[in-house]
């Protein structure tokens, strides 16, 4: 008789973790289409995983290296065809590599001396850019290979890291189909550089390297060393909240040793080695800012609470609140921020009380775990999306949002039906590294949850953790006999049956739910909040670019400055109908049917007094398709600021 395992205390926390992170996906109109094609994924997953298992060894790697080679083909496709408008912090840190591998070591916005944890890795960058400028690669292609770089590494060693630990075919597939034949390779992680991705690759080796120590020899140990140490160097300096891995190795080294398994483990050399790459990080962070003629100034600078004060503004659901950063760009220094932050932390949490400060938590919880929005963070739409994209650009849309939160919720359904009966052995040091890497998780859920501000890329961290976790944890037993006669019949009909239905719903929510849909943009700037010079256009100079719409418009929203007052037009070069934009506010707006074709937007100062325009200037970037022509001047990489959309009444016109 085989006595009931329940599930440990960090596995039950996970579960509601999951659970919650669950509904967060589940929240929108998409939530039935969601929840119905995941339900069918596990199903599916379950009826093929004893045919798969069956396949042979080589022809699984033939189908498997088939199937990469067709995703890197798919990637250099979406890359080449449909660039996107990166935006925000990527640009702004893009922005400043591409002005150091220029051999400008300045920083002339203030965004960098209020965010200082972003030198680094715009320092980083700019290193990447100059070796590969020795090869004659534009910064445009370097981006690009180093997106794809970065991901595919991360896809192969995490493919790698699950037949390691599992050598279970089925869990491999599903993983490769989970990388594959998703969103995941082809949107955010692929077309936008940031940190977020190469947090996910440190974690994965990290716990790689922790996972073979056992059985290296001592000539591994030594690489495996180096590994860890540079690994966590270069993971804390771009993304300080890696931290997280301290306090959750000292937890599982402290169950070790309740256990008298701590040296069995061989984990101390490891955790020193872990704890001396967080060490070097701030001597290095030091001589990075001292090589890129970086000087903090504290007139400007955030302190840690000032995240902490956004983490517990309840009308913006712990998340990044503009109207908390204008209060405290107010104050007149560091300490008095921090002084101020204080403050409102105290006043925030007392207003809500126990059961608002919980129900926060569990928002913010639900909002860490989302991963709907995946094809749009930190950037601003494509380019000039190509015609067949925006004949069919809401189906796209909702399919994208559907199929990746699907797989996503399929995922944690899976594991959290593992975790219900894991029983972590700790003389087994696969269990061991499973163990550290589900407190690891949860202490990137507590720290964004309870201390920090949240948002939905944030819980994206976890996702290799989740994968190593369900490659450790064992399956379920089930009766071999009646699931293969079963599975032969309906696990084609499954498989067809959630393609079916996942599509169905795209096309069916894709004309129902009408969205906004960008047609062709360009959003990349540095900002008037952070001091970014605009250009100053003299009495009767006019500055012009021209923009490509493979697909009708209706809406033109084009930046110009606060307080500026110029003529702003729109032309079509094939009808020469021109178009006049009104002023509004700091921007300038059209709304009128706009066939597709080549146009122009074109500023001109008729005043007689010289006139601001945000106009953007990089040193080797390219941000759009056309020059921007400046008084007759053309120039590659500078651009206005713009938005084309096809603007549909229920959809909130976004600004420029």
């Amino acid at each position: 008789m085989t006595r009931k395992v329940s599930p440990t205390f960090f596995s039950v926390v996970l579960i509601i973790c999951l659970g919650i992170g669950s509904l967060g996906n589940l929240t929108d109109y998409t939530g039935i289409a969601v929840l119905i094609v995941a339900v069918l994924i596990c199903v599916s997953s379950q009826l093929f995983a004893n045919q798969i298992n069956k396949i042979k060894m080589s022809h699984l790697r033939i189908g498997i290296g088939i199937g990469l080679l067709a995703m890197l083909v798919g990637q250099i496709f979406v890359l080449k065809v449909m660039p996107v408008t990166v935006f925000h912090d990527p640009y702004r840190v893009l922005s400043q590599a591409d002005q150091m591998a220029a051999g400008h070591m300045t920083w002339d916005i203030t965004y960098f001396w209020r965010y200082a944890n972003n030198v680094p890795i715009a320092y980083l960058m700019s290193l990447w850019l100059r070796l590969t400028q020795l090869f004659g690669l534009t910064t445009n292609l370097s981006i690009h290979l180093l997106n794809i770089l970065t991901l595919d590494s991360f896809i192969l060693l995490l493919l790698s890291t699950i037949w390691k630990v599992s050598h279970r075919k089925s869990l491999l597939i599903a993983a490769f189909a989970f990388m594959v034949l998703t969103p995941f390779a082809y949107t955010y992680y692929l077309q936008v550089f940031y940190s977020d991705l190469t947090t996910m690759l440190v974690l994965l080796i990290i716990m790689r390297l922790i996972l073979d120590w056992p059985q290296g020899a001592k000539v591994q140990h030594i690489f495996a060393g180096i590994g860890l140490v540079l690994s966590t160097l270069i993971g804390a300096l771009l993304k300080p909240n890696l931290v997280v891995l301290l306090p959750a190795l000292a937890i599982v080294a402290l169950m070790l040793v309740r256990k008298k398994q701590f040296k069995k483990s061989r984990l101390l050399l490891p955790i020193l080695l872990i704890t001396l790459g967080f060490g070097l990080s701030l001597p290095t962070s030091h001589e990075i800012s001292h090589v890129s003629h970086y000087t903090p100034e504290a007139k400007y600078a955030f302190p840690a609470t000032h995240w902490m004060m956004m983490s517990v503004n309840p009308s913006h659901y712990g998340m990044f609140s503009g109207k908390d950063v204008i209060k405290d760009i107010k104050q007149p220094n560091k300490t008095a921020r921090s002084h101020y932050d204080v403050k409102q932390i105290s006043k925030r949490v007392k207003t809500m009380g126990v059961p608002g400060l919980l129900k926060l938590w569990v928002v913010k919880l639900g909002i860490l775990l989302n991963v709907r929005g995946i094809q749009t963070w930190y950037n601003g739409g494509f380019r000039s999306a190509p015609s067949w994209y925006q004949n069919h650009a809401h189906f796209f849309m909702e399919i994208t949002v559907i199929s990746y939160a699907a797989a996503t919720l399929a995922l944690w359904f899976t594991l959290i039906r593992r975790l219900l009966i894991w029983r972590p052995d700790l003389t087994d040091s696969t269990q061991v590294t499973a163990l550290l890497a589900i407190v690891t998780a949860l202490g990137y859920f507590a720290f964004h949850t309870l201390l920090w501000e949240v948002e939905p890329r944030y819980g994206q961290a976890a996702l290799p953790l989740i994968w190593l976790l369900l490659a450790a944890t064992p399956a379920p037993v089930k009766d071999q006999s009646k699931t293969i006669d079963r599975s032969r019949l309906l696990a084609p009909l499954s498989i067809a049956a959630t393609f079916l239905v996942a599509f169905g719903f795209a096309g069916i929510l894709g004309h129902s739910q009408l969205k906004n849909s960008v047609v062709a943009a360009q959003r990349s700037q540095l900002s008037p909040q952070y001091h970014a010079k605009p250009t100053i256009v003299h009495p009767g100079n006019k500055i012009s670019e021209q923009v490509t719409l493979h697909g009708s418009a209706n809406y033109l929203s084009l930046q110009v400055h606060d307080h500026s007052k110029v003529s702003a037009s729109l032309e079509n070069l094939t009808t020469h109908a021109h178009y006049q934009l009104s002023a509004a506010g700091r921007d300038y707006r059209l709304h009128h049917r706009l066939i597709a074709g080549q146009y122009r937007i074109t500023v001109q100062n008729t005043t007689s007094k010289n006139q601001r325009v945000d106009v953007v200037q990089t040193y080797h970037y390219q941000l759009a398709d056309h020059p921007l022509n400046n008084n007759g001047h053309t120039d590659q990489t500078a651009s206005l600021v713009f938005t084309f959309l096809l603007h549909h009444p229920k959809g909130a016109v976004i600004n420029g």
